[in-house]
């Protein structure tokens, strides 16, 4: 799958980096090739088009998940600390949950997580309380 230019927010992991490149940068990806050095995480927004992107490289294969902020009217936000990624404060998500029927609760529909769609970044504040 190849990922269009656009003006992403958000981040790629090359494998042979020591801490990911932070987005925006030129190009399009192609996450089909796997080369030296490939994707190993990679969350982007479009804030334009409402779309996020999720790319994860797990048991040797790229997963490329896209969602449009659009579709998901309820949603919890959560925030996660970044690693090594300087002047970034913290990873922001949409947690999305969905109403299913679990045989371990004799059949009752419960509420179990499911999307968890990249948003942006919430900047650290230098001194002046500024970002």
């Amino acid at each position: 799958m190849k990922i269009d230019k656009s003006k992403y927010i958000g981040y790629i992991w090359l494998s042979n980096a020591t801490k990911p490149e932070i987005l925006p940068s030129e190009g399009e990806l192609d996450t089909d090739s796997v080369e030296i050095p490939f994707i190993i995480e990679g969350q982007m927004v479009d804030k334009e088009k409402t779309k996020s992107i999720s790319i994860k490289f797990v048991d040797g294969k790229t997963i490329v998940k896209e969602y449009n902020l659009v579709d998901y009217k309820e949603f919890e936000e959560e925030e996660f600390i970044p690693n090594r990624m300087d002047g970034k404060e913290k990873l922001l998500f949409k947690r999305v949950w969905r109403i299913e029927k679990d045989d371990l609760c004799e059949g009752w529909e419960v509420l179990q997580p499911a999307e968890l769609v990249f948003v942006g970044f919430k900047e650290k504040e230098d001194k002046d309380g500024k970002n």
